[in-house]
């Protein structure tokens, strides 16, 4: 166990820095499109979400999970899982941004961020599990450590 945790650190780390660079992406785009454009708490986010979306899908086949690509496969599918899951992650977002905007009527800056944060952990643990079950299938090293066994 300890040795599977161990191998998935750089991985793990990485994940988590594309994460961070697309989490202030997103909570800026956020914050504009919500007071400064005026938009509802779950649009804003929504729009703020496909940008980060992009880019993350971007920098995870490029850097975090590259050598996860399986170049057979092709990115149409890779693309097409890849929106499923962040469509699934962007609904796991709103629901502590409904419950604090719509349920608790908290309606400022700091709530929609608090919110924001809740969502975006959550919505974290979700991706990294599913990006690694059906989008960056390809484990070069896996079948090595295999071969070892």
């Amino acid at each position: 166990m300890l040795e599977r945790l161990r191998h998935l650190g750089p991985e793990l780390f990485k994940f988590l820095v594309v994460g961070g660079i697309c989490f202030v992406v997103d909570t800026a785009l956020s914050y504009s499109f919500r007071f400064e454009a005026g938009l509802g708490p779950n649009t804003a986010k929504s729009l703020a979400t496909v940008v980060a979306t992009v880019l993350s899908y971007l920098l995870n086949r490029l850097w975090s999970l590259a050598h996860r690509v399986d170049a057979e496969r092709g990115h149409r599918r890779d693309i097409v899982s890849y929106g499923v899951i962040s469509i699934v992650g962007l609904v796991i977002t709103w629901i502590p941004i409904s419950v604090t905007y719509y349920l608790l009527g908290l309606h400022g800056k700091l709530a929609y961020l608090v919110a924001i944060v809740v969502g975006t952990a959550i919505t974290t643990v979700f991706r990294y599990w599913a990006f690694r079950r059906w989008v960056f299938v390809n484990d070069p090293d896996n079948a090595e450590r295999n071969a070892l066994v």
